[in-house]
């Protein structure tokens, strides 16, 4: 994955790595959080959840021939390299960021209360008639799910369509700061998420949160029959 190499991984993130000193030039091939898909030369991440933490499995992981992990603990007597971080979840998103940075490719973002995975696969599929396109899959919208939806990106993909689904203020600006989309779609503002979002204005007020990382001479496409 390009320039993803452990050293510059404990930069962005600002982690404290671990290990032998002749890994940090090595570039991770993958980014997981799932300790089942575990392969050789990646990177795992494992996430504290309600009821699973996946600390773990980092020693299967190791096993299954991971560079490295990521830990928000010292990991005692460990014989492998690893990053301590703060927070897993944090530093994912950190490095997504960071990685969408080296491609430099055309990232379109699709918000709104519905119609966002069609509005996703319409414009996909027309991407795809011309360009090498990489989209969202299935639910992968949110603060962990688009980083991993950035790490499947390859140096073939010429231009990525992200989808970027919310439920509170704050969540669009972290996920417009990973993406810096060069277009973004609004579909609608709805009525949904409003225990948290409290009405349609409060909608409106959230899903706009990403005009702020816009990239300059960025362009934005609304619904015109939408009266908000």
């Amino acid at each position: 994955m390009k320039n993803l190499t452990l050293e510059n991984i404990a930069r962005v993130c600002g982690g404290t790595y671990y290990g032998p000193a002749d890994k940090l030039q090595e570039e991770v091939m993958s980014v997981i959080t799932d300790s089942r898909k575990a392969e050789e030369g990646c990177l795992f991440v494992p996430i504290v959840g309600e009821r699973v933490d996946a600390h773990k499995f980092i020693p299967q992981v190791m096993e299954a021939g991971a560079l490295a992990t990521l830990s928000e603990r010292v990991l005692d007597n460990a014989d492998f390299p690893y990053i301590a971080v703060e927070s897993s979840l944090q530093a994912v998103k950190d490095i997504a960021e960071f990685y969408l940075k080296q491609l430099q490719i055309p990232v379109v973002g699709i918000t709104g209360s519905v119609g966002k995975t069609s509005t996703k696969e319409v414009i996909a599929s027309v991407l795809n008639q011309k360009y090498h396109t990489l989209k969202t899959q299935g639910n992968f919208n949110n603060e962990l799910g688009l980083p991993l939806t950035v790490f499947r990106l390859c140096d073939e993909d010429e231009i990525a369509v992200l989808e970027m689904g919310i439920s509170d203020f704050g969540e669009m600006t972290r996920l417009a700061q990973i993406a810096r989309p060069d277009t973004c779609v609004i579909t609608n503002i709805g009525t949904c998420h409003l225990e948290n979002l409290g009405d349609r204005n409060g909608v409106l007020k959230a899903k706009t949160e990403i005009f702020k990382f816009l990239r300059p001479e960025g362009h934005i496409v609304l619904n015109g029959d939408d009266d908000k």
